[in-house]
């Protein structure tokens, strides 16, 4: 019996600190340039954390791929300003990204599995604003079965939104 009860207290140890670290990834870092972000939103969690820190940021990013718009990972993004300097860098984004930036104008360039995209916008950090990267497809649509996160991203390769 007592054998039974270390491992079960064993289990669930291993079950919350586990929870706890995922939890501890979607976390507010600032990135080279001094700019603060936050990056995730793989799973429900993720999502759910990413949900608490949008009030603090005036910029969204979301990345998806294909008519359906899945979210999609491992994004490349800089961001520049008007004199063409980087102004926010970051490799290996996952499908939403939240930063802060001041009033100005800026063009996002952000790659996925070798496709590249510009996007070029103007920032009022008074304001939030939401910029949704999307890639045609590199894999088969009809393949994969759309879940639920995926049939609310709209199917437009990039909107901006006050």
């Amino acid at each position: 019996m007592l054998k039974q009860w270390r491992l079960t207290t064993t289990l669930v140890v291993a079950l919350f600190s586990s929870s706890f670290c995922f939890a501890d990834e979607v976390a507010i870092q600032q990135e080279a340039h001094g700019v603060d972000y936050v990056t995730g939103g793989i799973g429900s969690e993720e999502v759910d954390a990413m949900e608490s820190f949008k009030k603090q940021f005036n910029l969204y990013f979301l990345f998806s791929e294909g008519k359906v718009g899945r979210v999609i990972d491992d994004i490349n993004i800089s961001i520049v300003d008007s004199k063409n300097q980087t102004v926010f860098a970051l490799e290996h984004a996952a499908p939403r990204l939240l930063l802060n930036l001041p009033s100005g104008k800026y063009q996002a360039i952000a790659s996925y599995l070798g496709s590249e995209q510009r996007y070029r916008f103007t920032h009022d950090a008074k304001k939030h604003q939401r910029v949704i990267l999307n890639w045609k497809n590199k894999i088969d649509e009809d393949t994969v079965e759309p879940t639920v996160e995926d049939a609310a991203a709209p199917e437009v390769p990039a909107t901006e939104t006050p």
